[in-house]
């Protein structure tokens, strides 16, 4: 054989394989469904559709929001993990869902290791808002008001477990402060009972209609926990800010595939989240409910995962919670 046959015969693979590689469809060639394991109108799935529009004017196909509430995101979690593995289902991904479901449930169907994380979506750090029943300009005089009460002050959870009730627990255990809690459905009967002074403070993830309340004068929201003030309300001082250090817990959204999704797969989802945030409206819409817009690698993300799941992990743990679904 001729050097030049040679030369034509080994290159032969490659044009093939680049041939077959210019005829494959690119990702995505229809529709994505981002599965929220939450109901419709919540903090979740308001930010869920906002990314969904700027994701879908990215690749170019609709990104079609799905509500699967349930069974403490149960539901919605485990139909991502059963579907199949080629990135047209994905999970708007939450605190709960990956990083304290596995410590709270015995029998939770599904591992942190059956998803592929994507990209982070938006955080919002935890708050404390108390009644205006309340004498009280700050964390501070809050502390003293309720330590002097033990036992006699409200305030809110959504019940065992949920990170509400597991930030109050951090707050409670940090302050030395007694409290009862008292079980709501949703964030608005919360504030409802907040404003006319049925309960006395309420530990919730910053949203946009707490900022209104308190801008509003209807509610104080006195600290937030974390390590810088909040770009949503930069006016509040965290718990550092006013002498309480190690409360510094955020809540995050992100994106997650089912694992073993292929990796240019995972890279192109990245990349249409990333270019979603940068577009002004979209990161414009997820700021306005509290929430502060902010895409990630995969790395990121799944560093983002494994420090919550060691920080709430070790709350539970201290807690002694253990539930069954």
């Amino acid at each position: 054989m001729s050097r030049r046959l040679a030369l034509l015969s080994l290159a032969a693979p490659f044009a093939v394989a680049t041939r077959a590689e210019a005829q494959a469809p690119s990702f995505p060639t229809r529709p994505i469904t981002l599965v929220v394991a939450f109901p419709a109108g919540g903090s979740s799935d308001v930010t869920a559709r906002i990314l969904a529009d700027g994701m879908s004017r990215d690749l170019g196909q609709p990104v079609v929001v799905e509500n699967r509430p349930g069974g403490a995101t149960v539901v919605g979690t485990m139909a991502v993990v059963q579907a199949p593995k080629d990135g047209y289902t994905l999970l708007f991904a939450s605190t709960s869902a990956l990083t304290t479901n596995p410590h709270l449930y015995q029998n939770l169907p599904y591992k942190v290791s059956d998803f592929q994380p994507v990209s982070l979506v938006a955080v919002a750090p935890w708050i404390i808002a108390i009644s205006l029943t309340v004498p009280a300009r700050n964390l501070r005089e809050f502390v003293d008001y309720a330590r002097q009460r033990p036992g006699q002050l409200n305030y809110h959870t959504y019940g065992p477990g949920t990170g509400a009730d597991l930030f109050a627990s951090m707050v409670l255990a940090s302050t030395g402060i007694r409290a009862e809690p008292i079980v709501y459905r949703g964030e608005a009967p919360a504030l409802t009972a907040l404003s006319t002074g049925e309960i006395q403070f309420m530990p919730a993830s910053i949203s946009g209609a707490l900022i209104e309340q308190h801008k509003a004068g209807r509610i104080r929201i006195i600290a937030v926990a974390d390590a810088a003030r909040s770009p949503a309300a930069p006016d509040l001082p965290t718990f550092a800010e006013q002498g309480f250090t190690g409360l510094e817990a955020n809540s995050w959204f992100g994106i997650a595939a089912p694992a073993g999704t292929p990796a240019p797969v995972v890279a192109r989802l990245q990349r249409a989240v990333a270019a979603a945030i940068a577009m002004p409206e979209v990161r414009n819409r997820i700021d306005a409910t509290g929430f502060t817009a902010q895409s990630s690698s995969t790395e990121e993300l799944a560093r983002i995962i494994d420090e919550h799941s060691r920080l709430w992990g070790g709350v539970i743990s201290r807690l002694g919670i253990r539930l069954q679904l």
